[in-house]
């Protein structure tokens, strides 16, 4: 019985196995795999990881089981689960719309994880959300492998779709933010290297001291600004823009529309 079964190999699953292996949760000979590139099988064979013969086969054989694959791909690659009892075995999806309820009527009797990272996975800095149908050493575990990816957080399922913006679609929406700063400074002649190198610092030192501060983000803006000075000349351009609307009303299209793709 291996102790890790993954199924589908693309960026996300090739970021969360490099993350457990880096963190020597498992051995590379614990872990089992399968998907239907050549290059990648080849490639994830000659690291040592076992190479399952269909999906059937690694559903039978491992004591939990990663579903890395697209929400598309589900149905057919579930229909090899029936039959099997996968009692004392932990399967975890990452793939948005799928609820744990869909999982279960496959896996019969499995602790059945859902978990929502997030693209910075593939630098170790994910951010991810995570909820279960029984909380017990299964469950755990499923969190060690997605610690070895970043920060996770526990959410009831219910939350999975509320809490989308934040961290799912979140580096979409920052990356748009840093944009427009770092575009905006190319019309004062400063180079794009340099805009983007001092932008990022600063939205990385801002969001530790968020995180650090035992101070309100609203005192965190105020001890930036001095009255009459440079920051809040371009704060009431945000203000008198209505920034913050237009913030929430994104949020709420990005929450609308996850509960569209649930139907």
């Amino acid at each position: 019985m291996y102790s890790l079964g993954i199924l589908g190999l693309g960026k996300m699953g090739g970021s969360i196995l490099e993350g457990v292996t880096n963190a020597k949760l498992y051995e590379n000979s614990d872990i089992m795999f399968y998907t239907l590139g050549d290059e990648e099988q080849k490639k994830y064979k000659s690291m040592g990881y076992a190479l399952a013969k269909n999906e059937k086969d690694l559903f039978s054989n491992c004591k939990t089981i990663l579903l890395a694959i697209k929400p598309q791909m589900f149905q057919d690659a579930l229909e090899y689960a029936k039959g099997i009892d996968f009692s004392n075995c932990c399967v975890i999806t990452i793939a948005a719309g799928i609820a744990i309820n869909y999982v279960e009527k496959y896996f019969s009797n499995a602790t059945v994880v859902r978990v929502m990272p997030n693209t910075p996975a593939l630098i170790k800095m994910a951010a991810a959300t995570i909820c279960t149908n029984r909380k017990n050493d299964l469950y755990q575990n499923a969190k060690r492998i997605f610690e070895s990816i970043g920060s996770v957080t526990e959410i009831e399922e219910s939350q999975m779709n509320d809490t989308l913006p934040l961290n799912g679609s979140m580096p979409a929406y920052l990356y748009l933010f840093a944009k427009a700063f770092i575009d905006s400074a190319k019309k004062y002649n400063i180079s794009e290297e340099s805009a983007k190198e001092l932008c990022c610092n600063a939205i990385i030192g801002s969001a530790n001291m968020i995180l650090e501060s035992k101070d309100s983000i609203d005192v965190l803006i105020d001890n930036v600004c001095s009255k009459g000075g440079t920051t809040i000349e371009g704060l009431n351009e945000l203000y008198d823009n209505e920034f913050e609307k237009a913030i929430a009303k994104c949020y709420d299209a990005c929450v609308r529309r996850a509960y569209e793709l649930n139907k």
